[in-house]
């Protein structure tokens, strides 16, 4: 059904997004650990902490998007 096929698209943009956010999140974790200075592990805390969560927002728009479409499609 239409319903379907645009919910599976969600889905795979969703996916693609969330494998991103997750890439982004390890890149800041690696630059904070050879980061020497407290002025760059401070901005590198703060990168951490914004990129966990737009993590955590994809994580739970995934879930959303599953509760929806178990409700939508049989």
């Amino acid at each position: 059904t239409l319903v379907g096929q645009i919910i599976s698209v969600i889905n795979l943009v969703v996916a693609l997004l969330g494998t991103i956010a997750l890439v982004i999140f390890v890149w800041g974790g690696v630059r904070y650990l050879f980061k020497a200075d407290d002025t760059g592990k401070q901005a590198q805390k703060e990168f951490l902490g914004w990129s966990l969560l737009a993590l955590f927002m994809i994580v739970s728009v995934f879930g959303i998007l599953q509760l929806v479409q178990g409700i939508l499609v049989p």
